[in-house]
């Protein structure tokens, strides 16, 4: 199988050290997401062979050689190509962060004993900032490919329980109980799209342009890039043979004080007025804690 590094090498940035710890965390919540069913194996033969996958699929997500290739870090991908969530199963990550109690910090920088003493009112008004900053990621991303139509995949301003679902590295301790994250995607049909490895470049072409490390996958038929913004935000960007290409920003774990009541109390206030289409820049707005409570 022929590694899919459609930039110029010298110029691409791999995924290392830290991301590696973080992988099965991102298998997890790209299961969670987007139905892609995610097995990771590690090599310790740090063979640049690719793992063949079950079932006769298989996967390469290659590290670029701009720096070195962590050893042992070869994953192979099973992906179920839908776009909606299925129920992969999923065996946990392990690890989580390296401070441990109430100083583990989250995506945010917040650590664990602030993220607790949040009211609810307190955790609206984050919530606001971090989900405008996720927006304002995915607008950036859409237009790489296209300022037209996209089409939306649900709402976006109801985070879900995060733990060692969330992408990146869960902070020690992270549960659906006490932590969330904010994930959005959008779906685009290109006039003559065929799925094909070279219409990752666009993607690959920014994230190099950003400094965000990235790497690519075969994923089934598919292609895929995902990348680390660096500042608590993974991008990913899928594209398929039957001319369905999905781009996806997803959060890492913030720490909240009752993630459930939180979650609950942003559905509550939700009009889940959110188009079925739109350019990019268009979003719902986060409820806010002044807003009326619907009646269930």
């Amino acid at each position: 199988m022929t590694p899919i590094n459609a930039t110029d090498p010298q110029k691409s940035r791999q995924l290392d050290g830290r991301d590696r710890r973080s992988m099965s965390s991102v298998g997890n919540q790209l299961a969670s997401h987007t139905g892609v069913c995610v097995t990771m194996v590690f090599d310790d033969g740090a063979s640049d062979a690719p793992i063949a996958a079950a079932d006769g699929a298989s996967g390469d997500l290659r590290m670029h050689t701009s720096r070195l290739r962590p050893r042992g870090a070869i994953v192979t991908v099973l992906a179920a190509v839908v776009l909606a969530t299925t129920g992969c199963a999923s065996g946990g990550a392990g690890g989580g962060g390296d401070v441990p109690g109430p100083d583990a910090r989250d995506a945010a920088g917040t650590t664990r004993a602030q993220g607790a003493d949040l009211s609810l009112q307190d955790e609206f008004e984050l919530a606001g900032e971090r989900y405008e900053h996720g927006q304002a990621v995915l607008a950036a991303a859409q237009r790489q490919i296209s300022d037209g139509t996209w089409y939306w995949n649900g709402g976006d301003v109801r985070p879900l329980p995060a733990a060692d679902d969330a992408f990146g590295k869960a902070p020690e301790g992270a549960t659906g109980e006490n932590s969330y994250a904010f994930r959005a995607v959008r779906t685009i049909e290109p006039e003559g799209a065929t799925g094909a490895a070279e219409d990752l470049e666009p993607m690959q072409r920014y994230f190099d342009e950003e400094g965000w490390r990235w790497s690519s996958a075969k994923v089934g038929t598919d292609h895929e890039v995902l990348a680390d913004t660096g500042d608590g935000w993974w991008v990913t960007w899928n594209v398929r043979p039957n001319g369905q290409y999905s781009l996806g920003v997803y959060s890492e774990a913030f720490w909240a004080h009752d993630a459930p009541e939180f979650i609950k109390a942003i559905a509550l206030r939700d009009p889940a007025d959110f188009p079925d289409e739109s350019e990019p820049g268009v979003s719902e707005p986060l409820p806010k804690w002044s807003d009326p409570v619907r009646q269930r």
